[in-house]
Parts: C-alpha cells; structure tokens; sequence
C-alpha cells in the first residue's frame, strides 16, 4: 500500500456524456512544445472491439476474467495474492475529467467542493520541491498553488477533488442523463488499464512509456525525485488529457496525469477474500481506493497493480477521477 503525504476543450458535459476535442498543439508553460517523438507520434494498437456504441467520450470495455494483482515480482503487499477475477461489460471514460467538465458541473449545479469549503488544499509551490505541503487558497479553481489559475488549464484533470467531490458530480450526470454514471471499481480499473486483462506490468505493453509521470522535464526542477530516466513528456505538473498515447483500450492517461478515484473502499488483505465477479471491496473502511500513478510518480509507483490508499477527504494536486458506467 502506498501513501502521499501530503472535455474536453469542447466544456459543456451536456445530458448524456463528455463532449471533447483538443488543440492541434501545445506548449507546456516551460515553452517548449511536448516532445511528439515520445507521446503520440507512436499510437498503441488500439484493438476493435464489437459491442454497443460508446457514449460520447467513453470507450467500450468488453468484459471477460483476468489474474488481478502484482504478478511481476514476489513481493508481499496488498497487491497479493494475485487471484482470479471477472468483470461484466462497461463503458469508461477515455479521458480524466477535466477542468472544464467539472466547470460546467459547478455552474449548473452551484456546488462547493471540500478545498473550497476548508479553504486549503494539498499543493506545491513554483519554488521547487521543499513547498509542498498544505497551503490556504488552494482549491481546483487554484490547483497548484494559490496563484495558479485554470484559465489556460481547461483541458488538464481536475484535481484538489476529494472522493465525495468525485461522487457529487457523477450523481449530477447521472440526473442530468438518466444514465447509471459512477466511479470504476478497482476490478474494472485495473482490467481495462491492462486493455482487457493482459499480463502487462505497464499500462503501455511492452513498449516505452506513455504518460505524463516523473520525468525529465519534472527532474531539472524536482532534482531529488525519481524519474524515467530518459523519458520526457514535456509537462512538470499536470498535463491536458489526451496528449499521450492512449493503451490497447483506448483510454488516454490510464497511468500518470493524476491518481484516479475509484468506487472501492481499502482493505489490504482484500484480495485474500475478494469474490471472482465483479468484486466491489470491502463493504466498509476508512480510506478508498487510487489508482494509476499521477505526474510525480516515478517507476515503482507506476505498476498497473499499484494501488494507492488515502482518506475519502483527501484533497490533493494529485489526485483527480474519471468515469464509469455499466452496462446492467
């Protein structure tokens, strides 16, 4: 178990999905364009896979079982034992919610999130690695640090949001379209980052990395941090979704960009006595389930086994969501 101390352009999430569409180019706010020879210059084999259409902004995931867990290294953690698991069809969303879909949600919804109500949040400042901590002024409107704004981040994840954040919005989508929206389980997060259950120990394959994690980039200001070495997507904090090559699956940013919440509550012995369809976790307990690395994580952090465990109310510049829906 792992600790951390501290669409879409297009905005408007209308009544049945994410809308989403991006700009042909980006620079990053160091000034240099994302190094393309490393992102989407090389897609992944994006498999076809027959089924219903997908609403807008979401990718069908066809279900099958798959062995969940660590199955790369002989390690005891909360990742063992690896054990059989079945999921049913579901659609997911291809991207992590953005800045700009959480916007709409709060213009027509009027909610306040837990970093607004408190008045803090967990961020890091632009003087380097010794600022990170809790800091006043810090919500998703100022992810980062208090100055920071969204203005030009509308397509970057959403972050500063807290499961309950997580669960408000999903419940204003799932009135807005009548559709059964939630959080993935852990179960079908893990299986669709390994594009249907593959024995893949990144989400990428077998091929370099993809994704907006602890890289070059993120070493020349963070020079203490662990890295990919080699490995540079051009972005030190968060990144616009879609800018890395998407998995087997279709899903873009499924490791790196932010932590993703999952529906799951946290049990490190789980898998001891997880069923083998459709596990949903422990019917209770005190911290929920993250999944997929964020844009710190270096290579230890980024195993799509990898499972983060933080308080519901957790709030960080780390940590955002993306969607689900099933398909009973």
């Amino acid at each position: 178990m792992k600790f951390f101390p501290v669409l879409s352009v297009s905005v408007f999430l209308l009544i049945f999905s994410i809308s989403t569409s991006f700009p042909a180019e980006v620079t990053p706010a160091g000034g240099k364009p994302v190094d393309k020879k490393n992102l989407s210059s090389q897609p992944a084999q994006i498999a076809a896979t027959p089924g219903p259409e997908p609403p807008k902004g979401m990718v069908f995931i066809r279900g099958g079982c798959f062995e969940m867990g660590d199955t790369f290294t002989q390690v005891d953690s909360d990742e063992k034992p690896v054990h059989r698991v079945c999921v049913d069809d579901f659609f997911m969303g291809k991207y992590e919610v953005t800045n700009a879909d959480f916007d709409a949600f709060v213009k027509d919804s009027g909610y306040v999130t837990a970093a607004e109500k408190s008045g803090s949040g967990w961020g890091v400042s632009r003087k380097g690695s010794g600022d990170w901590g809790l800091m006043k002024g810090i919500s998703w409107r100022h992810p980062l640090w208090p100055a920071d704004e969204i203005s030009d981040k509308m397509d970057h994840p959403v972050v500063q949001i807290t499961w309950d954040d997580a669960q408000a919005y999903v419940e204003w989508l799932r009135g807005k379209s009548g559709k059964k929206y939630r959080l993935p389980t852990e179960a079908e997060w893990e299986y669709a980052a390994r594009s249907g259950g593959k024995k893949y120990k990144y989400s990428w394959g077998e091929g370099e990395p993809s994704g907006n994690i602890a890289d070059e980039s993120a070493k020349k200001k963070f020079p203490a941090w662990t890295i990919w070495e080699g490995y540079d997507d051009g972005y030190v904090h968060t990144a616009p979704v879609g800018r890395s090559r998407p998995n087997e699956s279709g899903l873009y940013d499924i490791t790196g960009n932010v932590w993703e919440w999952t529906q799951d509550w946290y049990g490190d012995d789980y898998y001891r006595y997880s069923p083998k369809n459709n596990p949903k976790g422990p019917e209770s307990g005190h911290l929920r389930v993250l999944r997929g690395g964020c844009w710190i994580s270096g290579p230890e952090d980024l195993h799509v086994a990898t499972r983060l465990a933080e308080e519901p109310d957790k709030k960080e510049d780390i940590i955002g969501f993306r969607i689900a829906l099933p398909l009973k």
